[in-house]
Order: structure tokens, then C-alpha cells, then sequence
């Protein structure tokens, strides 16, 4: 990651030889410690600060504690960028080439990842860590799941990370395709498949415990189609995702959460990414913007 100093763009110079288009060039990806300990300033106003939140040309940070550290995604940057207290007086800026990428449908993202992170530093703040106490449990099966079929890996988990779980895949004759793959951290990826499109049928055991699932694979023109404006490819890639990924969980009746989770199930996963996919392993509904 590079430090915001050495942002490419250079800030005061842009800012010095002419106005900054307006508009939502970034958000916040991460930040160390709770929100509360940081303050946004905007045109003289403050703004909380929280996870995805959107950043415009002139932000600036401001962090109460002196290891105050914010990872900003911003237009035009195939990496993050690190904000430290240091930075605190130079303004965010970057240059718009285009219209902005922000939409309804990026506020409602953030409305609905936001909370998440709360929730989740407030359980690191108490030392809730583990899952000792958890239920080996796949919320993500209670409804059949629809995805795309074809020449692919498949992904899917459940509760209890610390669970070793053995997964069977087979089709409505019976045939396994996959027998007794090991799985275990809560996620199962599996190796690439030519997945037909039809009925399969997923067993996981673990331990003494058994959880079942349908799976229905169909063509990939039959999934609903991503909206334009969450296909804008100014959006930084970690919040385009994240943002498809939680449109196509919130559609119809939850058919469509495993071929949410399988778009975030990648090795290298930003927070706001894994969040969601913790979220839908969980069973967590969402609900698409009015």
C-alpha cells in the first residue's frame, strides 16, 4: 500500500492550479480501532467516519488517537492507500475522468455493510472471538440455491468455523460427482467442475451432524442481470464486488445467496467482502433499496 503523501495525483498541486470536478472519487475500505475515533471533514461540516463510506475531492481526516489509520480505495489506483495521522491536513484528491460512480444503489450498499462492521468491532472490543459455543448449522440451504452452470468451482459454508466438515455432491440419480471432500475455516471451495445444468443435492457431515441442501444449476443468462450502474468499471473493484454480490443475495427469495458468496469467495478478500460473505453464511436476509 502507498502512503497518501505520496498520492500520484498530488493533491495541493491540483488543488492550487484548479477546482476538482465534484463527486464521490473513493471510500473508506478500512480503518484501525472504532469509528469513533475519527472524524471526516467535509467543506467545513464533520461527517462520521465508517466503513465505505464515500470520500469526495477536498476530504480530509482528522483521527483522534496518534495510531489512527484509515486504507482508502480511490478512482484510478489498482492499490489501496494508506491515511495516517500525519496526513491529517492534506485534502483527499484525485482526478474524475468520467462521471462519478456513485449511485442509490452504492448508499444502499454501504447502509447495509456498515452495520456489519460495527457489530463485528464491538464483538472484537469484548474478546467474542470464538465459536465454541456455536451450533454446526448451514443457514445458507434452507431455500434451494440457483447458480450459474458451467466450468466453474462452487463454494459455500456454515457455521462453526472451527467444524471439519466432509461434502458430497450428487446428482438427482444418485451419482456422486464430489464425495467426501474435506472442508474446514467455515468455507468449502471446490475444484473446478463442469457443472450441467439440473438438480444436485449437497450433504455435509460433521462430526455427528448432517446438513442437506439443493442446488439448482441453470444457464448463466437465466441469473438476474447486475444492474449498469453496479457494472461501472470506475468503481474500485473491492466495492463493485461487494456491491453485486449483496444486489444478487437481495433478489427474489435468497435463491441466489450461494451464487452471492461464490463471488467473494476468492483467497484475497478486502473487509466490506468479508463481511458479506460471513453474512451469508449466516442466513443474514437483505433486502433490495425501495
Amino acid at each position: 500500500m502507498n502512503r497518501i503523501a505520496l498520492f500520484v495525483f498530488g493533491f495541493l498541486a491540483i488543488f492550487a492550479s484548479r477546482a476538482l470536478a465534484a463527486g464521490e472519487i473513493g471510500y473508506v475500505e478500512d480503518f484501525h480501532g472504532v469509528a469513533s475515533g475519527y472524524r471526516v471533514i467535509r467543506e467545513g461540516q464533520e461527517i462520521a467516519l465508517k466503513l465505505c463510506l464515500p470520500l469526495q475531492n477536498g476530504d480530509r481526516i482528522e483521527a483522534a488517537g496518534d495510531d489512527g489509520r484509515v486504507v482508502l480505495r480511490l478512482i484510478g489506483r489498482p492499490d489501496p492507500v494508506v491515511w495516517l495521522k500525519a496526513d491529517g491536513q492534506t485534502p483527499i484528491a484525485a482526478e474524475l475522468t468520467r462521471a462519478g460512480f456513485w449511485s442509490n444503489f452504492l448508499d444502499w450498499t454501504v447502509a447495509s455493510i456498515s452495520p456489519l462492521d460495527e457489530e463485528k468491532r464491538a464483538q472484537v472490543l469484548t474478546n467474542i472471538r470464538n465459536d465454541g459455543n456455536q451450533e454446526f448449522a448451514m443457514p445458507l440451504f434452507k431455500a434451494p440455491q440457483t447458480i450459474a452452470a458451467g466450468k466453474r468451482t462452487i463454494a459455500f459454508g456454515w457455521l462453526k468455523p472451527s467444524q471439519v466438515v466432509e461434502v458430497s455432491i450428487l446428482l438427482k440419480s444418485g451419482k456422486k460427482i464430489i464425495s467426501k471432500a474435506k472442508g474446514s475455516g467455515g468455507l468449502w471451495v471446490s475444484p473446478e467442475l463442469d457443472l450441467k445444468a439440473g438438480n444436485y443435492r449437497v450433504e455435509v457431515a460433521a462430526g455427528g451432524a448432517k446438513a442437506e441442501g439443493k442446488i439448482i444449476a441453470v444457464d448463466p443468462s437465466k441469473l438476474p442481470a447486475i444492474p449498469e450502474d453496479l457494472r461501472i468499471e470506475t468503481i474500485p473493484e473491492p466495492m463493485r464486488r461487494t456491491a453485486q454480490a449483496l444486489w444478487l443475495a437481495a433478489q427474489g427469495k435468497g435463491e441466489y445467496r450461494m451464487e452471492a458468496l461464490m463471488m467473494l469467495a476468492s483467497a484475497k478478500r478486502s473487509p466490506s467482502e468479508k463481511l458479506l460473505l460471513e453474512a451469508l453464511i449466516a442466513g443474514k436476509p437483505f433486502n433490495l433499496p425501495e
